[in-house]
């Protein structure tokens, strides 16, 4: 007679119960890894756009606080190509615009949509002028990359304003 104690069950893991366990750890994690690599391109693109608008404003500012009436007293922004923008202000308060500062996109995989060269300059007022003194209307810069678009808007008051646009799940 056999008792019950004395069946035939193996102690521990099967073969195939280690390979259940790997496959959904697998799982588990190339999800976490692809939610990372989202995320990293999402807050690359906010930031990158963020950043554009702040100097647009410290741009706007700088031109108000000197009395910037002339374009080459204007402090600017100028978007040269779909990676690459640069900045002129007076940074160091000597009243005298400093010399350009060129951002890159190029390294965050980033675009800006055209047409290029497009500058930003700003009057006294702050309003955003052409290289004429012709007001500029509202316009939207936007910013792409594989995880969708964010936009900044720039108003004919020349207020910047961040805009997320899309994302892509």
């Amino acid at each position: 007679m056999i008792r019950p104690s004395q069946t035939n069950r193996p102690d521990g893991f099967a073969t195939v119960d280690l390979l259940i366990v790997v496959v959904i750890i697998l799982i588990v994690v190339s999800y976490a890894w692809t939610a990372m690599i989202q995320l990293k391109s999402w807050q690359a693109r906010s930031g990158a756009a963020q950043q554009f608008a702040h100097y647009l404003e410290m741009a706007r500012s700088d031109s108000m606080r000197r009395r910037a009436t002339e374009g080459p007293q204007m402090a600017q922004v100028t978007i040269l190509n779909d990676s690459y923008y640069e900045v002129r202000l007076d940074a160091n308060g000597d009243g005298v615009l400093d010399a350009p500062r060129v951002v890159s996109l190029a390294e965050q995989q980033l675009m800006i949509n055209g047409p290029f060269p497009r500058t930003f300059m700003f009057d006294s007022t702050g309003k955003a002028v052409d290289a004429s003194r012709n007001a500029l209307g509202a316009t939207a810069v936007t910013f792409g990359n594989r995880s969708g678009k964010s936009a900044v808007t720039v108003s004919d008051t020349g207020k910047a304003t961040f805009v997320e646009l899309s994302a892509k799940k």
